[in-house]
């Protein structure tokens, strides 16, 4: 009697797994010290059993493929040879899978469920801002390039201080944004909340800006910069007395050729990022 009710529950364990489809897209968060990293497993349902693809969109990574695919007695495993990782996770009954990600010799806590994966970064704020923020335009008109951008003040009217973001090498929005990170916003938002007006824009030829990026050299990029300060110099909410640049990367060298040569330029800042700073 006993066999043949364990009999039973292996045939019923057995067709309850075949019967499970799981195909569709499963999201998890990876937590690596102070850093959150979403990865994504699309599993895709064959006549063999399931074949699946990971993306690592905060990496910049995507379609990694994945050697081989199961799923039995509820136990998902992959085996994803492009990155030396194993995972191995067991379906419950709240159809989150709760498994580990075993890599070059780590092991790391990743469970997975249907649906979007957001990680939530309490420094970026989130509108309505409690500061005043204008989409604004202006011109470098030796190349005849229009600049668009954010301007944010502490207040609508007053009279204040202002930094002019720059933006490292390669094309960047206002934002600075990269891999789901937007540095230049946390800092814009810091700034102006600590009374300190932020000029921040794209890049040329990039976001809402007109030009060619790939044409433009770093005296380029630096006489965009310059149009900003003329810019601002036209707005009676800024102290003329008190601009500043703020250059990151690139921006670090773009800031003191402008700082050189100018002295509207009161001061300047020059970031740079070491390996995941921004997270």
């Amino acid at each position: 009697m006993k066999k043949k009710i364990l009999f039973a529950l292996l045939i019923f364990s057995f067709f309850n797994s075949f019967a499970q489809d799981i195909s569709g897209q499963w999201n998890g968060i990876l937590k690596i010290q102070n850093n959150e990293l979403r990865v994504l497993f699309n599993i895709t349902k064959t006549e063999k059993g399931y074949s699946s693809i990971v993306d690592s969109p905060d990496q910049n990574a995507k379609g990694i493929p994945v050697a081989s695919t199961t799923f039995e007695n509820s136990v998902l495993k992959l085996d994803i040879a492009a990155i030396g990782g194993v995972y191995e996770g067991r379906l419950g009954s709240d159809n989150v899978f709760v498994g580990k990600l075993i890599q070059n010799g780590h092991t790391l806590d990743l469970n997975l469920s249907k649906g979007n994966a957001e990680i939530i970064r309490p420094q970026e704020s989130k509108q309505p801002f409690p500061y005043y923020t204008e989409e604004v335009k202006f011109e470098n008109k030796t190349d005849k390039v229009t600049l668009a951008g954010t301007l944010s003040m502490p207040k609508k009217e007053g009279n204040f201080p202002v930094v002019i973001l720059i933006s490292g090498s390669g094309a960047q929005n206002r934002d600075e944004e990269m891999l789901g990170h937007k540095p230049f916003l946390v800092l814009a938002d810091y700034l102006t909340k600590k009374g300190i007006a932020v000029l921040r824009f794209d890049d040329r030829g990039f976001g809402q800006s007109t030009g060619d990026f790939k044409k433009a050299t770093t005296m380029d990029f630096a006489k965009d910069v310059q149009a900003g300060v003329d810019y601002l110099k036209t707005r009676k909410e800024i102290d003329k007395n008190k601009i500043g640049l703020i250059g990151h990367s690139e921006g670090g060298i773009i800031a003191p050729m402008i700082a050189g040569n100018s002295k509207d330029v009161k001061f300047i800042v020059l970031l740079a990022r070491t390996r995941n700073s921004w997270r």
